[in-house]
């Protein structure tokens, strides 16, 4: 088998992405946590989810190196309709060269009500990739 730097950050993602589960799945006090949805890039450098930790809707995102320095985070119900609400986040150092963002989205967006949300990641203008949904109230 012949190793890439590219196959190598594939490789360590993965074997981290492992060891957090592991890891929550021993702690008897971690809250349950639940993918919603979730997109990786065709490389696996970059990856995005909506996830239902202990009945709270997170937005996360995560890099295999600091490819930059903050993101657009923007979420808007689609039914029944409202408006769109953007906002921007830093990414942080995750361990080794992993960076990302955790984003507790009932903080950060007005998404109180039922309804079904559509949620898309940016870097400058244009999406990271395509939007995620979610429907509340959780399931």
């Amino acid at each position: 088998m012949q190793f890439t730097a590219k196959s190598g950050l594939l490789t360590l993602a993965v074997v981290l992405a492992a060891f957090s589960c592991a890891l929550a799945a021993a702690s008897p006090t971690a809250p349950r946590t639940k993918t919603i949805a979730s997109y990786c890039s065709p490389s696996g450098d970059v990856c995005y989810g909506i996830f239902n930790r202990g009945g709270k809707v997170s937005l996360e995102i995560t890099t295999a190196a600091k490819y930059f320095n903050r993101y657009t985070l923007c979420v808007r119900r689609t039914r029944p309709a409202a408006p769109q609400r953007c906002g921007s986040f830093p990414v942080f150092r995750q361990g080794g060269s992993t960076w990302g963002s955790r984003v507790n989205c009932a903080r950060q967006f007005p998404v109180k009500s039922p309804g079904r949300y559509r949620v898309t990641w940016k870097l400058g203008s244009g999406p990271l990739g395509p939007a995620l949904q979610f429907r509340l109230p959780l399931s």
